[in-house]
C-alpha cells in the first residue's frame, strides 16, 4: 500500500475516533440537554474534519453523525425514521450548518494554500537572485587580464548549470540553454544531462526563438514539431541566448511561466553583463 493510502486510511480511523469519542459525550449530554439538540454536538468533528483533512473528512463526519444521532438518541430509537418535527428542523439546521461551515472552512484552506504556494515562489525567487546574482562581474574584473575567452566560458557554463538547476525545480524535464556566440551564432552551452540530443527541428526553432526574440516550440504555433519549448534570453535591446525545455507550453500553469521567466530574465542579465564585457575587450 502507497504512504498516501496508508495516510487516508490513518485519517479515516481519527475521524471515527472522534464520532465514537463525540457519541459517548452525547450519552452523557442527553440527562442533562434536550436530546433533540445532541445532533449539534455532531459538528464538533465535522468542523475538525474540514480543518485538517478537508472536504470529505466533513462530509463524512457530519453524515455519519446525523445517522448516529438518528439511529441512538431519538424516537423512534434504532431506526432511520424521524417523527418528532422539532428534531425534522434541527436536523435541516444541522446540515445547514454544516455544509456553510464546510464550505467557508475549504474556502480558507484553498488561500492558506495559495499563499503558501506564494511564499515558496518568494523564496524560489530570492535563493535563484543570490545565485544568479554572485555570478555578475565585479568592476575589477574589467581588466585585460581577467577577461579570457576561459574564463568567458567557465562563467557561462557556470551560469547555464545554474539556470538549469533552477529550471528542474519548476519542472523536472530535460532541458538546455544556448547562448550566443562572438560571431552571432548559437551554442547549446548546458544541458540537463549529457545524453539529451537536439533535432534540426529543434535548433531551428531555437534559432527561431532567438532571432525573434518570441516563444517557439512544442505547444505554440511556430515549430510546433519541436520536443522542445524555447523561451527567449532578451533584455531590452538584444536577445543573448535561448532556454529550452522539453515540455508541451500548453500544459504549464501560470505559476510556472512566471517563474520561468524570471529564470530566463535572471539569466539574461547576469550573461549580458559578461558578454558586453568581452565584446568592449575585443
Amino acid at each position: 500500500m502507497s504512504n498516501k493510502g496508508k495516510e487516508k486510511i490513518g485519517q479515516f480511523l481519527i475521524i471515527l475516533a472522534m464520532l465514537a469519542l463525540t457519541t459517548i459525550i452525547n450519552i452523557f449530554l442527553k440527562y442533562f440537554i434536550q436530546p433533540s439538540s445532541l445532533v449539534f454536538v455532531y459538528l464538533v468533528p465535522a468542523i475538525a474534519g474540514a480543518i485538517y483533512f478537508g472536504v470529505w473528512a466533513s462530509v463524512l463526519s457530519f453524515v455519519a453523525g446525523f445517522l448516529i444521532f438518528n439511529f441512538g438518541f431519538i424516537e423512534p430509537y434504532y431506526s432511520l425514521h424521524i417523527s418528532n418535527p422539532q428534531d425534522i428542523y434541527n436536523v435541516i439546521v444541522y446540515f445547514t450548518v454544516a455544509g456553510l461551515i464546510t464550505y467557508l472552512i475549504n474556502i480558507v484552506r484553498r488561500q492558506n494554500s495559495f499563499l503558501k504556494s506564494r511564499l515558496e515562489h518568494v523564496s524560489f525567487i530570492e535563493d535563484m537572485s543570490r545565485d544568479l546574482l554572485l555570478l555578475m562581474p565585479l568592476e575589477q574584473s574589467s581588466s585585460d587580464q581577467d577577461l579570457t575567452d576561459p574564463l568567458r566560458t567557465r562563467i557561462l557554463s557556470q551560469l547555464g548549470q545554474l539556470a538549469l538547476k533552477y529550471t528542474k525545480t519548476v519542472l523536472d524535464v530535460p532541458a538546455l540553454i544556448f547562448f550566443r556566440e562572438e560571431d552571432g551564432g548559437l551554442k547549446v552551452w548546458a544541458k540537463s544531462s549529457v545524453e539529451l540530443e537536439t533535432t534540426k527541428e529543434d535548433n531551428a526553432a531555437a534559432i527561431f526563438a532567438f532571432s525573434n526574440g518570441d516563444v517557439c516550440g512544442a505547444g505554440t504555433y511556430t515549430h510546433s514539431d519541436s520536443q522542445f519549448y524555447f523561451i527567449p534570453l532578451k533584455s531590452l535591446v538584444e536577445t543573448i541566448g535561448v532556454l529550452g525545455i522539453s515540455y508541451n507550453s500548453k500544459d504549464l500553469f501560470p505559476e510556472q511561466r512566471r517563474l520561468l521567466e524570471a529564470i530566463s530574465n535572471l539569466t539574461t542579465m547576469v550573461a549580458t553583463s559578461w558578454m558586453h564585457l568581452k565584446f568592449k575587450r575585443s
